[in-house]
């Protein structure tokens, strides 16, 4: 991610972090998310994991039972302390913080069996780019899912500040997995967000899950 895109998305999430779980349709999409992660890998008790673009832990936290621990990835050190407020809350011991700055950060190598994001993609300026540096931080036969909306006509996000990109479509995002070298792509339909429009009928946003295996 170039630093103007990092600086913008970061001051986004910055700025919104406090009142960012006061949405009850994050809490839904998060639980939809995890589930959909669940039924698409084979989940391990002794798998290590990230969340990359964690935010406040939503699905940090819908998936922490079910591997053995998880570091949480964001650009927003605000998102990040809400996140760090939950554990010391909860004395979960087995999740991790870590603020990425762009250009400072390195990711651990080889360090898990499965990463995972949601909702991230469409704040990354270059999405094939982030899929290339996110390769090697997986062991051999890890997984990578994630989840991001379908191709959408612009009306998400009612502020599009740091946001790059309106939705994906879905084989792109398996051909961006496969020439960074992961295999086994998949994709499925992961939730759907139903939000009410003025002007007609409620409007409807796709979220799909894809999935591929390290080589």
């Amino acid at each position: 991610m170039s630093d103007g895109g990092t600086e913008q998305v970061r001051a986004r999430f910055d700025r919104v972090a406090a009142e960012w779980d006061a949405n009850p349709g994050r809490a839904v999409l998060a639980r939809a998310v995890a589930d959909a992660i669940r039924k698409a890998v084979a989940l391990r008790p002794d798998m290590n994991a990230m969340d990359f673009g964690a935010g406040t832990g939503l699905v940090t936290l819908a998936l922490l039972p079910y591997v053995a621990g998880i570091t949480a990835v964001d650009t927003s050190g605000k998102m990040l302390r809400a996140l760090d407020e939950k554990l010391k809350a909860l004395r979960i011991g087995n999740v991790h913080t870590l603020l990425s700055e762009s250009g400072k950060t390195l990711l651990p190598v080889s360090a898990f069996d499965l990463i995972v994001s949601s909702m991230v993609l469409h704040h990354i300026p270059d999405v094939p780019r982030t899929l290339r540096q996110l390769r090697p931080c997986l062991r051999p036969g890890g997984w990578i899912a994630l989840a991001d909306l379908d191709l959408e006509d612009g009306t998400f996000h009612s502020d599009s500040t740091g946001v790059f990109h309106h939705g994906f479509d879905r084989d792109e995002i398996c051909r961006w997995l496969q020439a960074a070298g992961f295999m086994n792509t998949t994709a499925r339909k992961a939730h759907l967000i139903v939000r009410p429009a003025a002007d007609g009928p409620p409007r409807q946003y796709p979220v799909f899950l894809v999935t591929g295996r390290a080589g």
